[in-house]
Order: structure tokens, then C-alpha cells, then sequence
């Protein structure tokens, strides 16, 4: 998995790293929440958080869990507190878990094997809702294949039918987690979940072909290798 680590106890953050990239994940680690998170989740779209709550900096931790929840990306909290304020204050935005500091490597261990699980599970119950006039449209996130851009508009392509919704593909990519939809072109987003094949410049999802642009290819790789 894509992983962000914020946590600004140099220590902790250099142990954690190394336990979760000894467990096959891909690691980056801000030491700081004094950045634009929500730019720099769009950027590096990654499957989890670890935020500590109590982060020595203007934004705290419970700021950056809120950026989280907003983007669909699941996180887990990190903290030396266990008090019943701290702990309610934070889980109003509901992190998967949270693990007490100092942690060891088989705490770490569970709560990411705990995170996968819920990851799978919530991946598979999430709705994209759209607006049709009075009308809400539901659509299954695993059904989506991938979204079109087209003028003002987005075409979306599911597993049994397609939606023509009145909305830009820039504020669709807003509606849906970055843990497995990726825009891979200035006309595409595609769901992850439903490529069988990585060309040179394209991705297949069942026999179909989406584009792929060159400044795009390595990221989409990185989300493969760290699935």
C-alpha cells in the first residue's frame, strides 16, 4: 500500500517507517502538518494515513484527520494520550483505528492487517451519489469502470450501464477516494480495482483501452506495486 506517516517525533516516525516498508509498503513521512494537506493528498494518493493527534505545529492531527475524512482516504491515528477528551475529540472523524505510542512491531502489524480489512469492506459498500434534479442517483464505487471527461460534462462507465452526470471530471476526481480511482489522463479517472493489463501507454479494462498520459505512468505503476 501507498502510505503518508505524519508524525513529528523523529524517532517514532524513522521506527514506524521502517516496520511498515519492512511489511511491503511504500512510506512517505512529514515531520510537520504546517503544508497543504489536501494538495498534497491529491498528489500522492495514497491508500493510508498514520496522523499523530498531537503534532507540535499550527495544524494538528485532528486538522489533518478532517482532510482525510473530506477525501475518502482512511487513516489511523497515532497517540500518547488516552484520555477520554483526547480520544472523543478525535474520533468524530472516524479513523480506522489508533494505536498508543510506544507501539511494537506486532501492534503495527494488526492494526495494518485491521486496516486492509476494513479498507476492502468499505470500498465495497461506498456509494457515489449524484444529483439529478430532485432526483439522487446511487452508484456502486466497485461498479465504476472509469469516468470520461466531456465538455462540462462526465460520462461514467459502470459494470452494466453508462451516466452522462453534469459535472467537470476536475471536481468528479473530488467525489471519489484516492485509494483506488486515479486520474491517469486529462480525460480519464479509472477505477484501479478493474485494469487486467498496463501498456505503454494505455490501461485495459475489459477490452477497452484508456489512454494514459507519460506524466502519469509512474505513479500508476507505484499504486500497482504497492497493491
Amino acid at each position: 500500500m501507498k502510505v503518508i506517516l505524519v508524525e513529528d517525533e523523529t524517532i517514532i516516525a524513522e521506527y514506524l517507517k521502517s516496520v511498515l516498508e519492512k511489511m511491503g509498503n511504500h512510506v512517505r513521512v512529514l515531520f510537520s502538518g504546517n503544508l497543504d494537506f489536501d494538495s498534497y493528498l491529491n498528489q500522492h494518493q495514497p491508500d493510508l494515513v498514520f496522523l499523530d493527534i498531537n503534532l507540535e505545529s499550527k495544524t494538528t492531527g485532528i486538522d489533518l484527520a478532517r482532510a482525510c475524512k473530506n477525501k475518502g482516504v482512511p487513516f489511523v491515528y497515532l497517540t500518547s494520550y488516552s484520555d477520554p477528551k483526547t480520544i472523543g475529540e478525535a474520533l468524530q472523524y472516524e479513523p480506522l483505528s489508533y494505536m498508543l505510542k510506544p507501539f511494537t512491531e506486532e501492534e503495527v502489524f494488526k492494526t495494518l492487517e485491521v486496516a486492509r480489512i476494513k479498507i476492502s469492506q468499505n470500498n465495497g459498500n461506498q456509494f457515489l451519489n449524484l444529483k439529478e434534479g430532485y432526483d439522487t442517483v446511487r452508484i456502486k464505487l466497485n461498479d465504476i469502470r472509469w469516468l470520461k471527461a466531456d465538455n462540462v460534462y462526465t460520462e461514467i462507465s459502470t459494470n452494466s450501464k453508462k451516466f452522462i452526470h453534469r459535472k467537470p471530471l476536475s471536481e468528479m476526481m473530488d467525489l471519489l477516494p484516492s485509494t483506488n480511482f486515479i486520474r491517469v489522463h486529462r480525460s480519464y479517472i479509472v477505477n484501479m480495482d478493474k485494469v487486467v493489463r498496463v501498456g505503454a501507454d494505455y490501461l485495459e479494462i475489459d477490452n477497452e483501452r484508456i489512454p494514459v498520459s507519460r506524466s502519469k505512468k509512474a505513479s500508476i505503476l507505484d499504486k500497482i506495486d504497492t497493491d
